[in-house]
């Protein structure tokens, strides 16, 4: 079997694999699994070798003294959705309040369910939009702008996403595309590449330009966090590496599900160098847990083989003194357990229930008559006859 029937036979397996991307002129390819978010590097011999994402480097930036905050609001909405009143309160009773307070506490996980659903079909609707911008496309335009999502917040952050282009004559490169760093070993995928003019607002766009050439990254959560700075400065190094071309600044977008408003970052040229120092840190930082946690599960594997080995040893000590079946042996037959090895117990028993039995008396043995013997009988028998 060759290389490339080996890597079918690996995606046909486990599954949920994209089309292959190429990059640097065919030279590296990719493949990226859909259903982990996974990207996987497609190595000389035909193997997969996972390689960082650049959403996943960016998690291992802290959010919790936001997000703990939230997910206790969003358990405290859901409680008083439940106990809406005094009254409510006033007629249940501890059980049924424990079971209210322990259904709010997955709140926050269902509300961002429901954000990541939204996001999705915004994301969606404006990447098919950009796709048909990209194209020329001006019937599918047509048809994509009379024909929004029918939920009304992704609704909204789509209206968002327009009003920005419109804004800044935003005219398409690309839109979802997969990018790829050689000299980092990382990938990711882009929203967008466009090229953008400033708008008249001087609170988004100080400085006057046209045509720059940027990146756009799409966000509906409620809050523009810090990594977000990092994750579009790999996204522009790995392009820059990989193409030669030179991107001028970035644009987070913060789409708004509620008023249908974007909030905007703009990220000039001079902001470049931190953002991306940033990610190498945190991409070395990922690497270096990576390696602590690799060592700790095979410490953890030795450990559990080396408790299996000794409980297996105790487990056969256990038996060399008392069996399985011992407590149903009754030491009347030669033992026969641990096949054939028998255990201290059961021979004890079988010692104590034989010394315990009446000693038979032996039957008297048959003499054999002589010659002279049998004269003598019979002379005895004649006599008294």
């Amino acid at each position: 079997m060759n290389q490339e029937q080996d890597l079918e036979k690996f995606i046909t397996k486990f599954g949920g694999m994209t089309e292959e991307y190429v990059f640097y002129g065919g030279e590296v390819r990719i493949r990226y699994d859909t259903d982990n978010h996974v990207y996987l590097l497609v190595l000389e011999d035909g193997s997969l070798e996972v390689v960082n994402g650049v959403t996943s480097v960016c998690h291992i930036i802290d959010k919790s003294i936001v997000l703990i905050p939230w997910a206790v609001k969003m358990m405290a909405q859901k409680i008083q959705a439940i106990i809406p009143s005094i009254d409510a309160l006033q007629g249940l009773n501890y059980d049924s309040f424990i079971d209210a307070v322990n259904s709010a506490k997955s709140a926050h996980k269902e509300k961002l369910d429901e954000a990541g659903n939204i996001g999705h079909i915004a994301h969606a609707w404006i990447e098919e939009y950009i796709q048909a911008q990209i194209e020329k496309d001006e019937a599918k335009s047509w048809y994509l702008l009379k024909n929004f999502p029918s939920d009304p917040r992704a609704n909204n952050a789509c209206n968002a996403a327009l009003e920005w282009m419109e804004n800044h004559n935003v005219r398409w490169l690309f839109t979802e595309r997969k990018v790829y760093s050689r000299n980092h070993k990382y990938a990711g995928t882009m929203d967008g590449l466009c090229q953008v003019d400033s708008c008249k607002d001087p609170l988004c766009c100080p400085n006057v330009f046209k045509d720059h050439v940027a990146i756009a990254d799409w966000k509906t959560s409620n809050y523009l966090y810090p990594e977000y700075l990092m994750q579009t400065a790999a996204y522009q190094h790995s392009y820059e590496e990989e193409t030669g071309e030179v991107v001028d600044d970035r644009w987070i977008i913060r789409l708004g599900k509620d008023d249908a408003k974007f909030e905007a970052w703009h990220l000039e040229s001079d902001t470049y160098e931190d953002d991306w120092n940033a990610f190498l840190q945190a991409l070395q930082l990922v690497r270096a847990f990576d390696k602590i946690e690799n060592r700790l599960i095979d410490l953890k594997d030795i450990y559990r083989k080396g408790k299996k080995a000794k409980n297996k040893e105790e487990k056969e000590i256990s038996l060399k003194l008392k069996c399985k079946t011992a407590h149903k042996y009754k030491g009347q037959r030669v033992p026969n357990c641990n096949g054939g090895n028998p255990c201290e117990y059961c021979l004890n028993k079988y010692n104590e229930v034989q010394a315990a039995k009446k000693p038979k008396e032996p039957k008297p043995r048959k003499q054999k008559l002589t010659q002279e013997d049998i004269i003598k009988n019979l002379m005895n028998l004649a006599k008294s006859a």
